[in-house]
């Protein structure tokens, strides 16, 4: 796997948006995310990533674009449920009773912040716990508040959880499938934890997903085909995981898809040409794991496509011309695979394309002229390639 590159960012604003809205109260969506390698854009621009990186090289790459969900980010919430959330069941009493097991199960004891946690006071008094006017859990936020241990099977039964905020900490073991059951749940982050095993595929059954976030774990086996089904999932991080196999062509099925990053596992196999179907896809990362191939046509779908990151992979054959459709592509980083042939002028139609890396290849020709004024040398890699005259 290559080592992270330092990019400054063209997506710095949408990554403070919602620190900024959090801090004026303007927003009920979770501000913290999955823990991630890519600390991407400058120490004085965002907050210091989650997570420790090698020392980055002095090329930058479009991967490295903004370290998302993991340095607090998260892409709008946009698209409509596709599921209304069925009437809750259970109490406040096993509302109660799963958060006793939390706290037993993940050493309460040790958190930076309890207070009111197994007292008399209502639960929505407990600190990281929101209710409703019922009295129901709707949210739990543990962000980095030094939780170990397991995940308790008993989180399963709070039905009208839809926040459920654990990432940062030191959990361990297994994702409980219990939390399939979670009907109401909107958000999950459960990354940067040490989480193993398999992504449970009952995990599918949740209708109204719009986050799942299980990055930087040490999560392993196949990507269940089973999130496909996730008909609201508008943001995927599996990144930083050992997750091997192909990656299922049902998440082409993820029609509300704004954000796929699978960077930094053990995929293989060849690219799914039906993920081209993604029309609302921003952000694909496929960084760092082994696949193989050519390099679909089909992904010249992508209109909303800003960042294409296939580097690092085992990737054959020529850059298919039909990238030259993407108009509008910001990054694009092809580098550390074993793609020969020419650079397709339709590159050149690319007028938002500022980072372009190509490094680490077979390829042969020159570089669309037209892009020498557009690209940003300093945070580009063309290899041995030069400019066309």
């Amino acid at each position: 796997m290559r080592k992270p590159r330092l990019y400054p960012g063209v997506f710095a604003l949408a990554l403070l948006l919602p620190l900024l809205l959090l801090a004026c109260g303007g927003s009920d969506e979770p501000a913290d995310g999955p823990s991630s390698e890519r600390a991407t854009v400058e120490p004085a621009d965002l907050p210091n990533s989650e997570r420790p990186t090698d020392e980055p090289e002095t090329l930058a790459s479009p991967a490295r674009t903004v370290s998302g969900p993991g340095s607090g980010a998260a892409p709008t919430a946009t698209g409509a449920r596709a599921t209304a959330p069925p009437a809750a069941s259970g109490s406040t009493e096993t509302d109660r009773e799963a958060l006793v097991a939390l706290y037993s199960a993940a050493a309460g004891p040790n958190w930076n912040s309890n207070d009111n946690w197994l007292a008399d006071a209502p639960i929505g008094e407990w600190s990281g716990v929101t209710t409703n006017d019922d009295g129901r859990v709707t949210k739990l936020d543990l962000v980095s508040n030094q939780l170990s241990g397991e995940i308790p099977r008993e989180l399963g039964s709070l039905s009208s959880l839809t926040d459920l905020l654990l990432f940062g900490n030191q959990l361990r073991g297994e994702i409980p499938r219990e939390l399939g059951s979670l009907a109401s749940l909107r958000w999950m982050n459960l990354g940067g934890n040490q989480l193993s095993g398999e992504i449970p595929p009952e995990l599918g059954k949740l209708a109204n997903l719009e986050w799942l976030g299980l990055a930087e774990n040490l999560l392993s086996g196949e990507i269940p085909p089973e999130l496909g089904k996730l008909a609201s999932l508008e943001y995927l991080d599996l990144d930083g995981n050992q997750l091997s196999g192909e990656i299922p062509p049902e998440l082409s099925e993820l029609a509300s898809l704004t954000w796929m990053d699978l960077d930094g596992n053990q995929l293989s196999g060849e690219i799914p040409p039906e993920l081209g179907r993604l029309a609302d896809l921003t952000w694909m990362d496929l960084d760092g794991n082994y696949l193989s191939g050519e390099i679909p046509r089909e992904l010249g779908k992508l209109a909303s496509l800003r960042l294409m990151n296939l580097g690092g992979n085992q990737l054959s054959g020529e850059i298919p011309r039909e990238l030259g459709k993407l108009a509008d592509l910001e990054g694009l980083d092809l580098g550390g695979n074993q793609l020969s042939g020419e650079i397709p002028r339709e590159l050149g139609k690319l007028a938002d394309l500022t980072d372009l890396i190509l490094d680490g290849n077979l390829l042969s020709g020159c570089v669309p002229s037209i892009m020498l004024s557009r690209l940003n040398m300093d945070y580009s890699n063309l290899g041995d390639l030069r400019f066309c005259p």
